[in-house]
């Protein structure tokens, strides 16, 4: 019966604590709600009041005091920006010369090659560098070979294309190797050649220019006289002097045949002529008549230039002639004529068509490398099979060294050796001397060379020629015996 009272006892003063605890927390929380004042420690309770004042309404019938408007203020002009000037306007534009395609006398031998330079210089305004395009076409009978740029001008000779990236004020130049057939100063005509930068454009003629052909029995000579100077380029005209000999010992029919340039027409005929006709849009034809041996024809023909063919000068035409002796081959010849004129006023001096010096040849790794059928002189292809034939030999002589290395260790490893045998070496006979100083005989010692490097081994037969035989055969007796 004590032990329910022992545990009452124990809540009462758990309980009992706890009431403490929480008297205690809440005086401790209420303390900071009194403050004591700065004088003396009592504390006072009396609650402060805080004085109030009463703000009068507005009567309802007092006029509001007029509101003044605000003082207006004018915003001040902007201040005057004067535009960035315009950038100034590029012209595009620049110069182009072309020279004569010239065949020297050794184009009569078979050698038709020559050079055509192109000078192209940026005369553009306000445009830093710029690109020339362009292209070039030769007639039937000429072919570029090659071709190279300098100045910042490339060509590509399988395209028949060029450009040429200038600079303001700067030139650059293209060559283009060309070769002429044998029989093309015939009928050749002019190659042109187009250039541009945008929509400027310029088309200059190619011209090809031959010495006259060693041909006996005719000659043939032409003149042209030199346009008058002028300050801008216009239409002109001029004549054209030619005069035919016949230098053979009959007399033949002659002609001849006028071929133009670019630009350039033939407007009137001699009265040496007693018909005439047009064979293509740059060849007229004059038949000419009777011409004795010794005798010559001569005429002026009347040409016409336009303004544009007036500002490519100088140009190139060519006069072709023929005899026809009666019953013999006909005889042709040519010569060729240049259309002068002093230099525009105002214009620049054309630009140099010398021919700069080519780049040095660069040697390709892979064409070196790469074995190919080259052409020889005859128009045969030589056979890769000698160099075949060297590689497969290296490679057999490379093999017969190893294998004899390999034979050699071989050997080695087996333990054969390769000193002689003992048959193969002669012993070291004494051989006594006599009749030697004070009646002594002395002995001379041979040294043991091997015998195999001294003397020949002989076979172990009978030897042809020799009346030896061999130990197993029994000696032949005569019959006599």
């Amino acid at each position: 019966m004590e032990a329910p009272s022992g545990r009452r006892t124990t809540r009462r003063l758990r309980a009992g604590s706890f009431v403490l605890l929480a008297t205690v927390c809440s005086v401790l929380f209420a303390a900071p709600a009194y403050s004591e004042p700065p004088g003396d420690g009592e504390t006072s309770t009396a609650p402060v009041e805080t004085p109030t004042t009463e703000v009068p309404t507005p009567d309802p019938t007092t006029e509001a005091p007029p509101t003044e408007a605000p003082p207006t203020t004018v915003a001040p002009p902007p201040p005057t920006t004067e535009a960035p000037p315009s950038p100034p306007t590029p012209v595009h534009r620049f110069k182009m010369t072309v020279s004569t395609v010239s065949l020297s006398d050794a184009y009569w031998q078979g050698d038709g090659s020559s050079e055509l330079v192109v000078a192209i210089k940026n005369t553009g305004e306000n445009v830093g560098k710029d690109t020339v395009t362009g292209y070039y076409a030769l007639p039937s009978g000429a072919q570029v070979t090659g071709g190279y740029g300098s100045g910042g001008c490339n060509v590509a000779v399988g395209a028949y294309s060029f450009s040429c990236a200038l600079p303001q004020d700067a030139m650059g130049q293209i060559v283009l190797k060309v070769n002429v057939d044998p029989g093309a100063w015939k009928t050749i005509t002019a190659g042109q050649i187009t250039a541009s930068i945008g929509a400027y454009q310029r088309i200059a003629p190619i011209s090809f220019a031959f010495t006259t052909p060693p041909t006996p029995g005719i000659e043939l000579n032409t003149s042209a006289p030199p346009l008058p100077a002028a300050s801008a380029p216009v239409d002109e005209s001029f004549q054209l002097a030619v005069r035919l000999r016949n230098t053979g010992v009959t007399k033949a029919v002659g002609a001849v045949e006028i071929v133009t340039p670019p630009g350039v027409d033939l407007v009137t005929f001699p009265t040496a002529c007693r018909s005439h006709k047009r064979i293509a849009g740059d060849r007229d034809r004059c038949e000419l008549g009777d011409i004795a041996a010794g005798k010559e024809v001569s005429g002026n023909f009347g040409m016409a230039i336009s303004a544009a063919a007036r500002a490519e000068l100088p140009l190139v035409g060519a006069v072709h002639a023929y005899l026809a002796p009666p019953g013999l081959d006909m005889i042709e010849t040519r010569y060729d004529y240049k259309i002068t004129a002093p230099a525009l006023a105002g214009s620049e001096a054309p630009l140099p068509t010398s021919a700069p010096p080519s780049p040095p040849a660069q040697r390709n790794l892979d064409s070196d490398l790469s074995l190919r059928n080259q052409s020889g002189g005859d128009g045969s292809q030589l056979s890769s099979m000698p160099i075949i034939g060297a590689i497969v030999a290296l490679v057999a002589l490379f093999g017969v060294f190893v294998v004899l290395s390999l034979r050699r260790r071989m050997r080695l490893d087996t333990g054969e050796d390769d000193s002689l045998r003992a048959d193969e070496i002669e012993d070291v006979m004494l051989v006594p001397v006599s009749g030697g100083l004070g009646g002594k005989s002395e002995v001379i010692s041979r040294s043991s060379v091997p015998r195999s490097l001294t003397l020949p081994r002989l076979p172990d037969g009978p030897v042809a020629g020799s009346r030896f035989r061999a130990t197993d055969d029994p000696p032949k007796r005569d019959s006599e015996d």
